[in-house]
C-alpha cells in the first residue's frame, strides 16, 4: 500500500512578504511605534552571512519580521531588506530610498 504525503497548503513566506511589508509600513507611520529592539548583528553570526547589518526586530516567534538595513564605511545605508521570518522558512524584499523606513533605519544608525 502506497501512503501519498500531504503537501502543506500553507503559504511560505515567499507568498506573505509584500503583504506583510505593506502592514508594517502602516505601523511604522506612527511615531510611537518602536518595535522590539535595534542592535547590529555581526558579520558571520548565521550561516553564509558575509555581511553585518543593523536589525530592527518588529515581532519574534513564529512569524517574525525585521528591517536589515547594511551600511558603508561612513555609516550610510546601501541597501534595506524588509524580512518575514516562519520557522526556517523567510523571505525579504529590498526597501526603495525614497520610503519613509529608509529615512527611520538611516536616522537611528546615525543615532546608535
Amino acid at each position: 500500500m502506497h501512503i501519498a504525503s500531504e503537501r502543506s497548503t500553507s503559504p511560505r513566506c515567499v507568498d506573505l512578504v509584500q503583504e506583510q511589508w505593506q502592514q508594517r509600513q502602516q505601523d511604522l507611520k506612527n511615531l510611537e511605534y518602536g518595535g522590539l529592539e535595534f542592535t547590529y548583528v555581526e558579520p558571520h553570526t548565521f550561516t553564509d552571512q558575509t555581511e553585518g547589518y543593523w536589525r530592527w526586530q518588529f515581532s519574534w516567534g513564529g512569524p517574525s519580521d525585521e528591517l536589515r538595513g547594511y551600511v558603508n564605511e561612513h555609516g550610510e545605508l546601501h541597501r534595506l531588506e524588509y524580512w518575514y521570518l516562519d520557522w526556517g522558512d523567510g523571505a525579504h524584499v529590498l526597501v526603495n530610498q525614497d520610503a519613509a523606513a529608509w529615512t527611520q533605519m538611516q536616522e537611528m544608525v546615525h543615532c546608535a
